[in-house]
């Protein structure tokens, strides 16, 4: 990886990390994120748990799945808003393995404030799972795949998304597929699928499109439905055996 690829990702980490909406909003100034940063029912910024930008290392994973925006736990040791810079490489590029910490273990569990893990989280065990059905093999996270989403600030059960989506996208959702190497780029769950097919005049019913240029690489777009759906999830279901073999041979070729 060139300097420039990783000056350029740790920028954009920095600075997803301490949107400027979010001091904007401390300092009681308007912005269309009002709704998802006090659903953290912080009172002051240095509390607040950063925006999330990705996981994994996103500059090198074949596979990007990118979902509405991350959920939030108290018990995670997540930080906050006055954590080093230091700290937050760290554990955005290795949350999933190679940190200082074992920030989470097995891709699923997430380690707490007193040193246990939460049980598993079931996003995560969900995309584990899709990959590894994508990949055709036992699917490393963090390294066969990098997550990110296109809300970057942390709620319960979307709250504050759709006021946050156009803006939050259109800062950040272009320079985070630009550094991503990703051959497959998965959106996850129905705000994201509606919002990328709108922007790229995507038919509502395709599940796979491409190859086309998307963030300045030719990939494929794949769109599943979010954990806990009714929608059928597993590759298998969703996709035909031609679509499941052009996926194949696409990240084959690409690897």
């Amino acid at each position: 990886m060139t300097s420039n690829i990783v000056k350029s990702k740790l920028t954009l980490l920095g600075t997803i990390t301490h949107c400027p909406n979010v001091k904007a909003h401390f300092r009681n100034q308007a912005t269309p994120c009002r709704e998802i940063i006090d659903s953290q029912g912080m009172s002051t910024l240095e509390d607040f748990q950063v925006p999330e930008p990705w996981n994994g290392k996103i500059e090198r994973a074949p596979l990007l799945f990118i979902s509405s925006n991350p959920s939030i736990s108290e018990k995670e040791q997540y930080p906050s808003w006055n954590a080093p810079e230091t700290r937050l490489q760290d554990f955005f590029q290795h949350r999933f393995g190679g940190g200082e910490k074992q920030w989470v273990k097995d891709g699923k569990y997430a380690l707490t404030q007193d040193g246990s893990y939460e049980r598993a989280t079931p996003y995560w065990s969900e995309i584990k799972n899709r990959a590894f059905e994508l990949l055709s093999k036992k699917a490393v996270p963090g390294t066969d795949y990098a997550i990110s989403e296109i809300v970057h600030c942390k709620s319960r059960n979307n709250i504050g998304v759709d006021e946050a989506l156009k803006e939050c996208a259109q800062r950040y959702l272009s320079r985070v597929l630009e550094i991503s190497s990703a051959a497959v780029v998965v959106y996850v769950g129905k705000k994201a699928e509606s919002y990328i097919k709108c922007v790229l005049e995507i038919n509502e019913n395709q599940s796979l499109v491409g190859p086309l240029m998307h963030g300045g690489r030719k990939r494929l777009i794949l769109f599943l439905p979010a954990p806990g759906s009714s929608l059928p999830r597993k590759i298998d279901k969703v996709f035909s055996k031609e679509e499941q073999e052009m996926i194949r041979s696409f990240l084959a070729e690409a690897a």
